[in-house]
């Protein structure tokens, strides 16, 4: 086959122009684009969210509380870093349909401003109930490990703590058995009843004003003669919170050690006890 040398030469020259120009069409494009990011808000900086009316989260320096933290309830310190409060059952928009399948964040952010106080409100219920059982079984758990061994030895009654003499427990077994169970299933029925009766309240349904965990129940008219009434509130939340870690930390102890936590810290539970 026979071919003028200079038609090779046309060849690759038509070849590199297109290549250039392939080049040249990119060059532009990435440059249009980079200036039209230029043009676009940017995230703010969490000066700039401070500015734009979040405020600092109080638990941990130079983070911010969400949006739906306002800081309006007593204790709130804006923290919620994994969103859990969107798992509040307030039957929401958000709650079905496509928006049930995108994260929590999501959800929240497109919830309007009445769902998301429901939310809040449906948590802190939660939270203040979860409280008040936790400082309670903080006091009955050491107490129970403390005088049940003595008592059922001086009547003559059988010992109903689980193994090595430690409260029953789902951990530690033992819960169902004996007259705790029979106690367990009181605690359950009054628990409903009281739920049941506060539903409406719970998930906001009715405008009546209800604060969420105010059963009305202080026969010693503690709330008014201890100091303000945030106050005491900040006090009772403060308190229950620690006491939920508390008990946490005790059924796992006890479950790891195999020993009562009233043994594994004497210097907090019966440094002078008899027993």
């Amino acid at each position: 086959v026979l071919f003028h040398p200079w038609s090779l030469v046309a060849r690759c020259t038509s070849q590199k122009v297109k290549m250039l120009s392939l080049v040249l069409a990119f060059s532009a494009t990435l440059e249009a684009s980079r200036q039209m990011a230029a043009t676009l808000p940017r995230a703010p900086s969490s000066a700039l969210r401070m500015a734009a009316g979040q405020r600092k989260a109080s638990w941990l320096p130079g983070a911010t509380a969400p949006s739906y933290l306002d800081g309006s309830l007593v204790g709130d310190v804006g923290f919620d870093p994994l969103c859990l409060v969107a798992l509040a059952r307030t039957r929401a928009s958000v709650d079905s349909g496509p928006w049930s399948r995108v994260d929590r964040d999501s959800r929240m952010l497109m919830a309007t401003p009445y769902e998301q106080r429901r939310k809040v409100l449906w948590m802190r219920e939660a939270e203040i109930k979860h409280s008040r059982l936790a400082m309670m079984a903080v006091v009955g758990w050491p107490f129970a490990e403390l005088v049940n061994l003595p008592i059922s030895k001086t009547l003559g009654l059988p010992n109903q703590m689980a193994s090595s003499g430690r409260v029953p427990s789902l951990f530690n077994g033992n819960l169902f058995e004996g007259p705790q169970g029979l106690f367990i299933l009181a605690v359950a029925l009054a628990t409903t009843a009281i739920e049941l009766s506060t539903l409406d309240n719970v998930e906001g349904l009715t405008p009546t004003g209800y604060v969420a965990g105010d059963l009305g129940w202080d026969p010693l008219s503690l709330l008014e003669s201890r100091g303000s009434v945030d106050e005491m509130r900040l006090r009772e939340i403060k308190h229950g919170r620690l006491a939920m870690l508390a008990i946490t930390g005790f059924a796992v102890q006890e479950v790891v050690y195999g020993t009562p936590v009233v043994d594994q810290t004497p210097f907090f539970f019966h440094p002078w006890w008899p027993f």
